[in-house]
């Protein structure tokens, strides 16, 4: 095996694998929780309560899911953000990610997609039969989240994982997390 040249020994390099990949899925998922978000809202400044002239935008409940909804999305984009940078500042300061710094990372990673799933969730059912439609946004939200929710990077497994890492234990097969 050849040594590795000098500019493998960047920060860049140090970073860990697993890092980027379940932040980048808990990412996407957010993505998706945010786009059907604002399709709730544009929706809801012209759809119609069957039977009714009140629009959806003016209806209680619709403003209390909707508002729970932006409340999961921005909470869980907040603490992925936060766990990312903090890898990042320790792999700058130290050249290495602790255990802790892992576990909280893949943690906020699967929160963001199970909070992601279940934003989606909340506005396509307060959005009532027009997010059936092939044509809704929310539709498509709805199959694309639950697809992203299996994605071994943040299945509900990765909480097991992420507690036993809490825990100062290994984490469950794959070991990708330690690399």
């Amino acid at each position: 095996m050849e040594p590795q040249g000098k500019h493998f020994q960047s920060p860049l390099y140090r970073y860990p694998l697993y890092a980027s990949l379940v932040s980048n899925i808990g990412a996407v998922a957010l993505g998706i929780a945010q786009g059907a978000v604002d399709a709730g809202m544009e929706l809801a400044q012209a759809k119609r309560s069957a039977g009714t002239t009140e629009l959806l935008r003016d209806r209680p409940l619709f403003q209390i899911r909707l508002a729970e909804a932006v409340a999961l999305v921005r909470s869980a984009r907040a603490w992925l953000h936060a766990a990312v940078q903090q890898v990042g500042e320790a792999v700058q300061a130290r050249g290495q990610v602790s255990f802790a710094e892992r576990a909280d990372v893949l943690l906020a990673a699967a929160n963001a997609t199970r909070s992601a799933a279940t934003a989606v969730d909340i506005v396509y059912t307060v959005a009532g039969g027009e997010a059936n439609y092939r044509r809704s946004p929310l539709q498509r939200a709805l199959r694309d989240i639950h697809a992203v929710t299996q994605h071994i990077a943040t299945a509900p497994l990765q909480y097991e994982s992420a507690g036993r890492m809490l825990l100062g234990l290994q984490p469950l097969p794959p070991r990708l997390i330690l690399l």
